[in-house]
């Protein structure tokens, strides 16, 4: 016998279109150019890395980027996630790379660990959930954007241990007289695809990408839940349920295991799951709270009355009619406007 879906109608409708100020978070105030300071004593980022043998890697690619003049003046302030010479080699990429690769794309590589304009310590950094956006020297590229809007990286500490994105911090606060250095345990990649285009190619993900599609029936262009994900500008965090998820909560509503079933059932339905499933910041697994914690999902921000998510570091995720928690199969699958992790069972609001 076919199951009667527990969502009730109070919480179907949806509006989109006053999310775009939420979701427009990666356009941040500028500082793709240093901001100039009072000269410190000791040695700069570009001394340090001259003389650290462990950096030999690093110095090759600031160098061939163009930025060791930018760097080594006293009169600029930078924040720089070093990897060091095990972290470039444990990401595989060794000195002969640097020197075969253009310059443009080395250049982007030392541009996405360095936050111009800002001197950040350790102590700086914020323990709140989610991670804290910090906007770095890499200006995102043609077509997915327009000019003098930047990569970010996202920070974040936990329990005294640093992280950046879902990268560990090994030596963080190494002082400098125009900034300072975190060494990093691997290399930063920036991502290359948005978050629709991303997840439509992971084949655990055809469920999701088709719940997506069904949820915008009916949705006039631009306030539609994929225009959103396509978007270079926005910052979501998805939980993602995988197709086997999906499966299993057919099989409960005795419908056809197929991704062909979103279309048996109300739009407005399959649109408050989607949103239920999205998170209005981005939050890798490292940052996720070590404690039962309430966070609003994307339905709520539209219709306060709806109930929140549950998140938990060490049981997953759970929805406010799940029995159980949703474990994360897969973290940290990184995207230009988010970040989404696997999950085993699909969130249901009521």
């Amino acid at each position: 016998m076919k199951k009667t879906f527990a969502i009730s109608r109070s919480i179907l409708p949806f509006f989109l279109v006053a999310l775009i100020g939420i979701t427009s978070c990666n356009k941040d105030t500028p500082l793709a150019e240093p901001v100039a300071q009072q000269a410190q004593a000791g040695n700069t980022i570009g001394e340090i890395l001259n003389t650290n043998t462990n950096f030999s890697i690093l110095k090759a690619a600031v160098t061939k980027a163009g930025l060791m003049t930018a760097v080594s003046d006293k009169n600029n302030v930078f924040t720089v996630f070093a990897p060091s010479n095990a972290a470039f080699t444990a990401s595989g990429i060794s000195l002969n790379v640097i020197n075969a690769l253009p310059a443009a794309t080395v250049a982007s590589i030392v541009q996405y660990h360095i936050i111009p304009g800002r001197k950040i310590m350790a102590n700086d950094i914020a323990t709140s959930f989610p991670n804290v956006q910090m906007p770095t020297a890499f200006i995102i590229p043609a077509p997915n954007t327009s000019p003098l809007l930047r990569f970010s990286n996202f920070p974040s500490r936990r329990a005294g241990n640093v992280w950046v994105n879902n990268i560990p911090v090994v030596t963080p606060d190494v002082n400098a007289a125009n900034g300072a250095i975190h060494v990093t345990a691997a290399m930063l990649n920036p991502p290359s695809r948005v978050l629709l285009d991303t997840m439509a190619r992971d084949a655990d993900l055809q469920y999701l990408v088709a719940a997506v599609l069904a949820a915008d029936a009916g949705v006039p262009a631009g306030s539609r839940l994929q225009d959103f994900l396509a978007n270079p500008l926005a910052n979501f965090t998805v939980m993602a349920p995988t197709n086997q998820a999906f499966m299993n909560l057919f099989a409960f509503l005795g419908l056809p295991q197929s991704p062909a079933s979103f279309s048996l059932l109300p739009a407005a339905t399959v649109r408050g799951i989607v949103a239920y499933h999205l998170v209005l910041a981005r939050a890798f697994a490292a940052n996720l709270p070590t404690a039962a914690t309430p966070v609003p999902s994307l339905l709520s921000a539209s219709l306060p009355t709806a109930p929140v998510l549950t998140f938990s570091a060490s049981q997953g995720v759970k929805g406010a009619a799940n029995p159980i928690y949703s474990k994360i199969t897969a973290a940290d699958r990184h995207a230009i406007n988010g970040v989404y992790h696997k999950i085993d069972m699909v969130l249901l609001p009521q």
